[in-house]
């Protein structure tokens, strides 16, 4: 028998980490184990968990120690942890110490989906913030007919283009979580048509799931078509942004933004709506993409006679998470997990 050497039996020894900072005191309030790595779920925060053998798998360095990293800052207090990771947690976690490549895979891909639409999200308010604040900084001031001067954005032109890339971002990331199902060995990544041929067809049986299908694709082609209108600007296919600007009836317009483009135009609208709508509909489609695709996989293989049911407030186990598992016991619908 080989004989333990000290850092084996240190490597193997039962651990205490203490995972906080100054920033989130708070205790843990849940785990996701994936085949990569731990994540520790706290009010307002998320890390990674990496353990001495995950760094130094060769044992060489007795003095690699467990370790964790803050990997987003926000936590389950979140909306978008909640809708995009705690219900991908609450819809696929087989809460096993292993987990199935698939479902490691989905709640891997599923933390960088929740980590673009935070940044997106944090992108759309730094905007509107600073639209709003010209905007009753204006409000309050006086002026006369000699000393009139319209508030300026900054780069509010580049400001947009740059929310609609990360969008797009956001977009790959949510066609992702399809691939995974519906491409499981595609070697080559599908273009948006690829997508929508396949999953009609897997999903042409039960219309109700492929409903949700066909609302999110409409969704991913219109952020792919207004990031491209603000890449590859030309006639009839750009995006066109406009600072405030007086009517000739002496009203002032706040910044409008439009969308010149054959397939999706958007009519000019004002930019905090307009940022309004890209939020919104990038963090619905995300949550609604991860119910889509647990009700494809039960198609494939449902022992219990699983189903995916939306939950009043009131009946919530977290009051995000709108989505869970149900299962049919004596009669009565119960939540599974």
């Amino acid at each position: 028998m080989t004989k333990r050497r000290p850092i084996d039996i240190q490597r193997e020894a039962a651990i205490t980490l203490m995972v906080e900072d100054e920033e989130d005191p708070s205790p843990v309030k849940g785990f996701i184990s994936t085949s990569n790595a731990l994540y520790v779920f706290k009010e307002e925060s998320i890390y990674k968990v990496q353990l001495a053998d995950d760094i130094d798998p060769g044992r060489t360095n007795y003095d690699i120690p467990n370790l964790n990293q803050k990997i987003l800052p926000a936590g389950e207090n979140n909306e978008v942890v909640a809708r995009v990771l705690l219900t991908t947690k609450c819809l696929f976690d087989e809460n096993n110490a292993t987990v199935s490549p698939f479902v490691g895979a989905f709640l891997e891909q599923s933390i960088y989906l929740t980590k673009h639409i935070l940044e997106l999200q944090e992108m759309i308010y730094n905007l509107r913030y600073k639209i709003i604040q010209k905007e009753e900084i204006f409000k309050k001031k006086e002026y006369n007919i000699n000393n009139f001067s319209l508030p300026f954005v900054s780069g509010l032109d580049q400001e947009l283009h740059n929310i609609l890339v990360k969008a797009d971002r956001a977009k790959d990331s949510i066609l992702a979580l399809y691939r995974l199902h519906f491409f499981p060995e595609g070697k080559k990544k599908p273009n948006m048509d690829e997508y929508d041929v396949v999953i009609n067809d897997k999903l042409l049986s039960k219309p109700d799931i492929l409903a949700g299908w066909n609302e999110t694709i409409m969704v991913l082609r219109l952020i792919r078509n207004i990031r491209n209108a603000s890449e590859h600007r030309r006639d009839g296919n750009q995006l066109r942004a406009q600072d405030f600007e007086m009517q000739p009836d002496g009203s002032i317009n706040s910044p409008i933004v439009g969308i010149e483009h054959k397939d999706t135009p958007i009519e000019p609208i004002q930019v905090v709506d307009f940022l309004d709508l890209i939020d919104n509909m990038i963090l619905d489609h995300a949550e609604g993409s991860i119910v889509t695709i647990r009700c494809a996989v039960l198609l494939d293989n449902n022992p219990f006679n699983e189903q995916v049911g939306y939950l009043p407030a009131e009946k919530r186990r977290h009051p995000l998470v709108r989505y869970c598992r149900l299962v049919n016991l004596d009669g009565e619908m119960r939540i599974l997990g």
